[in-house]
């Protein structure tokens, strides 16, 4: 998980290199054949712009996590912490919208490796409260549809924008607070989930014949999943080797 005390790289920035690699390693192999059928083949894609949509989903998981990592190391305020609501403001709406960019870019990931259970995965993402709160301040605060499909508009308590709770009220005089750091913890935990399993999926896939190369990536992918699930891995800096202490229950 992204640690908001000790900034070192996301698991999902590793898992997502780890996507990057091998899919460079497929690609640049091609030669002579035409490139989108032959990397359709190689890929185990099904539709001929699926490479593309692998290409943008891997940039938007990157860029996003810059986005978060930045935030859990300014804040709200921003590096120069100076009281400004214009910067808060606009922090505010980049760091939810990238929450949705990087969940659409999850979906799609699973879409395109066919994981199972997609649409249990679907409704576990859409369910975080973090999808609310950007849904209210980042996209559609004056047309904010309740849960019983009511158009209810919302407004930002200015006051309470700060580092940590967000405060907003409805036209029906409700109030509402949103921890901003925790449910984006609360988010990376399933963001997590879902990219380290469909990433194992695509390894599986890409690779079904086995080989020295399955292992390599999967060999890649193991000390996340050691990490994920509680173990402590330490990271060298080039991220190759790793310790892992296993942390047994």
């Amino acid at each position: 998980m992204l640690n908001a005390e000790r900034m070192e790289k996301s698991l999902i920035y590793r898992t997502e290199q780890i996507i990057r690699e091998l899919a460079n390693d497929i690609a640049f192999k091609i030669q002579d054949k035409p490139f989108r059928e032959e990397i359709l083949k190689r890929l185990k894609f099904s539709k001929i712009d699926d490479w593309n949509v692998l290409c943008s989903l891997m940039d938007v998981l990157g860029d996003t996590e810059s986005a978060k990592e930045n935030f859990f190391r300014y804040n709200l305020s921003g590096p120069t912490k100076i009281l400004d609501y214009g910067e808060q403001y606009l922090r505010l709406y980049g760091i939810t919208n990238a929450i949705y960019l990087q969940k659409s870019a999850l979906l799609s990931f699973i879409e395109l490796v066919k994981l199972t259970n997609k649409k249990s995965w679907t409704n576990k993402i859409d369910s975080l409260k973090i999808l609310e709160l950007r849904h209210i301040v980042g996209a559609h605060t004056i047309d904010f549809m309740d849960s019983s499909g009511t158009r209810n508009s919302h407004q930002l308590q200015r006051g309470s924008l700060n580092d940590r709770i967000i405060q907003t009220s409805d036209s029906k005089g409700n109030f509402k607070e949103f921890n901003l750091k925790d449910l984006i913890l609360e988010f990376n935990e399933l963001a997590e989930e879902i990219l380290i399993q469909a990433t194992e999926k695509f390894i599986n896939t890409v690779l079904k014949n086995g080989g020295e190369k399955k292992e390599k990536y999967l060999n890649k992918l193991e000390p996340i999943k050691c990490s994920k699930k509680g173990d402590l891995v330490i990271w060298s800096e080039n991220g190759e080797d790793q310790f892992i202490i296993t942390i047994s229950n």
